[in-house]
């Protein structure tokens, strides 16, 4: 397993879309929002793309948040290359720290 930071105690009273995750040929993988204060709150999203230019949001992997709770999506059989993360406040203040885990699945039988 690797660990890798998408975004770095980031301002999170705005809106925040992290770098982007280069999957490869990688298919499982998670993603945690982790905010620093109870009182953020707004919705964190996972968005995907073939070509690194054009995301679109993926579909049940949105999360309202509310009083700052932390979220983790886990994601397995992605089909797509890219992956990022996106939050959109709509109140409180605090920092957003994300760091996703991708798990390589080891070929059985070889």
């Amino acid at each position: 397993m690797k660990e890798i930071e998408l975004v770095s105690a980031a301002n999170a009273a705005a809106n925040i879309t992290s770098v982007q995750l280069d999957l490869g040929d990688l298919e499982t993988y998670s993603m945690h929002a982790d905010f620093s204060s109870a009182t953020l709150g707004g919705t964190v999203a996972l968005e995907a793309s073939n070509d690194n230019a054009d995301y679109v949001g993926i579909v049940g992997a949105s999360q309202v948040i509310a009083s700052g709770a932390s979220h983790l999506f886990n994601v397995v059989n992605a089909a797509y290359r890219y992956v990022r993360l996106t939050w959109v406040q709509t109140g409180g203040t605090g920092t957003l720290t994300v760091k996703a885990v991708i798990k390589e699945n080891p070929i059985k039988g070889a």
